[in-house]
């Protein structure tokens, strides 16, 4: 199974109320797994500098879609501090996935409470979220990694994610000049709540993110790409 920061994706959005100077943006990638397409995602978010929301939609599509149906949809909501993206809620709702992918979240002082969520599976160790301070959604740790972004502030990212169940932790650093653009190398690895078994096969995966110069100066994702547990995976952008 994909992490779920590859394997979530994005299609349409909202937000409470208009704000000034909103930056509404929507992408869609290919899901491949050993070069056999594997899924599609869409990703649309409306952002002003000040607040976010993400809506996304992945769902499986060529030959995954024979053997295995699945789709997810997930939103959610927060600020931006400093460049810093903090949620105030979140949900995803599974269809064919994994068990435990179904959750609503709420973020307040940087911790969350989980609100409802699917049963975990049985071998699972619980998790408390107060001890894991700031840690985000996971949809706001993807648009934190798949967004346009300045130059100068490119492959340094650090931080948690929480999905009702489990903990995980994603970093991006070390650039690397690659033709017009860049490459970052970064780490996603299973932190807490996550069953032994699982943590026996791999406790982190290795992946890396390739930009290129988007409008505006700044530069824009195009790939990632990581070796899964079912062989190279890759998630390219459509548009």
């Amino acid at each position: 199974m994909l992490p779920r920061y590859v394997v979530s994706g994005l299609i349409a959005l909202w937000l409470a109320a208009p704000v000034a100077a909103q930056e509404t943006s929507s992408a869609q990638y290919t899901i491949s797994v050993s070069g056999l397409t594997a899924g599609k995602m869409t990703l649309a978010a409306n952002h002003d500098g000040a607040s976010y929301a993400l809506t996304s939609n992945t769902a499986s599509a060529g030959l995954a879609g024979l053997f295995r149906s699945f789709s997810v949809i997930t939103r959610a909501q927060g600020a931006e501090r400093d460049g810093r993206l903090i949620p105030a809620r979140y949900s995803a709702q599974a269809d064919g996935a994994r068990e435990g992918r179904g959750a609503e979240l709420a973020f307040k002082g940087g911790v969350a409470t989980v609100v409802k969520a699917d049963a975990p599976a049985p071998e699972a160790p619980v998790v408390d979220p107060a001890q894991h301070n700031g840690a985000i959604d996971p949809l706001t740790g993807l648009y934190a990694i798949l967004r346009d972004t300045d130059p100068a502030r490119a492959c340094q990212l650090d931080f948690k994610m929480f999905d009702g169940h489990r903990i995980s932790r994603v970093t991006l650093s070390s650039p690397a000049a690659v033709g017009d653009g860049l490459m970052c190398q970064g780490v996603y690895r299973r932190i807490d709540g996550y069953p032994a078994e699982e943590l026996a096969k791999r406790g982190s995966f290795p992946f890396a993110v390739t930009y290129r110069p988007a409008e505006n100066g700044k530069l824009r994702v195009t790939e990632v790409s990581m070796d899964s547990l079912f062989g190279p995976a890759r998630m390219t952008r459509d548009n």
